[in-house]
């Protein structure tokens, strides 16, 4: 009986730590990309915990799903990333019946989802937004008082650009955008990699490429400390610099357009590795934060769109209610959708980019 009796204790001793552990999602996000309480309010309904690991750039996200054995029950890859990882069979395909808004998506992302024939079915679009033209409303208005600030005239016309290269200018860090905005900007096919469509794409860039301060994905700071007046770049860096700014009690007015002539779309989404060990807690949590009110208060944070349609209404009325970042039907027309783009065009597009960044700066 003795005997028996501890047999029993050391069964629940080592039963009690394997039960922990599979009450357990390990996801892979961006940093701070959740609202303030979304993870413990997820954790308080369900009791299940979650293990948050940082991405730092798609690029390791694709080469950890692309090894295997990543360890991650749920991940939040972009779009064309999701194509690709789900042509490759790192990710699984999801079971409708086990969604609960599919419905709710909105529906200009509805039809955006229908361009990714490989990881469309499984992934559930999270959040979204647009590349274009941040700006500080002042100071460009100080260098040229009719400033085109919704025509990519701004940037890409050398007489135009000249005027802010004093208050700073940024582009984001992404040649596939950057050069697809170009070539659209150009009236060429934006995925191109044509030896003279790179050609002419080059040209433009490398006129500019004096007046270009910086080039990167995070301008917000620099923006706020008035080290920048104009970027290209993410939709939501408008809202963050605007708050940053508020909240620092600085007298400064961000803006935001959509280019007349057309821009990129993304998506960023959430999908389930082929080999997680807890699909069913990567459902529990798609499902919860897919809820309106979850969304809503993500958007809020992160100043981005989210996929909810319902989410809308408790959206902060300063986002929801400005149509360069809630594009209306006709808008999204002018869109352009990520693409999967062969290797060969990559490298090709990317000895472009390479030459515009490295170009003496005179």
């Amino acid at each position: 009986m003795k005997v028996t009796c501890t047999l029993l204790l050391c069964s629940l001793a080592l039963a009690s730590p394997l039960h922990a552990e599979e009450k357990t999602l390990k996801l892979y996000n961006w940093a701070d990309y959740f609202a303030e309480d979304t993870l413990s309010r997820f954790t308080a309904e369900t009791g299940i915990q979650v293990i948050y690991d940082v991405m730092d750039g798609s690029e390791t996200l694709e080469a950890k799903l692309m090894a295997g054995g990543s360890g991650y029950d749920l991940i939040f890859p972009g779009d064309t990333v999701g194509e690709r990882l789900m042509r490759a069979g790192s990710l699984q395909p999801l079971d409708p019946s086990r969604l609960t808004a599919l419905d709710d998506i909105e529906p200009g992302l509805q039809q955006l989802r229908t361009h990714y024939t490989y990881s469309n079915k499984a992934t559930v679009p999270y959040t979204w937004g647009t590349i274009g033209l941040t700006y500080n409303t002042e100071q460009i208005k100080q260098r040229l008082p009719d400033a085109p600030v919704n025509s990519l005239d701004l940037l890409f016309k050398p007489e135009f650009a000249a005027k802010f290269a004093d208050c700073g200018i940024s582009l984001i860090d992404s040649p596939d955008e950057v050069l697809a905005v170009v070539l659209n900007y150009l009236g060429r096919d934006p995925r191109s990699a044509k030896p003279a469509d790179l050609a002419a794409a080059s040209e433009l860039l490398l006129k500019v490429r004096p007046y270009i301060r910086k080039f990167q994905s995070q301008p917000v700071t620099d923006l706020v400390n008035g080290n920048l007046c104009l970027s290209l770049g993410y939709s939501g860096d408008m809202t963050q610099a605007q708050r940053a700014a508020d909240a620092a009690g600085k007298q400064v007015t961000f803006g935001y357009h959509i280019p007349r002539e057309g821009t990129t779309v993304w998506m960023d989404t959430m999908a389930i590795p082929v080999d997680a060990r807890h699909p069913e807690y990567a459902y529990a949590f798609i499902n919860f934060v897919m809820r309106p009110e979850k969304m809503a208060a993500i958007s809020n944070f992160t100043g981005y769109p989210t996929a909810n349609a319902k989410a809308r209404p408790g959206v902060d009325p300063a986002m929801r209610n400005n149509p360069q970042l809630y594009p209306d039907e006709a808008t999204f027309e002018r869109l352009i959708p990520g693409k999967d783009i062969p290797q060969a065009d990559m490298r090709a597009r990317m000895r472009v980019w390479t030459k515009f960044k490295t170009a003496t700066v005179k």
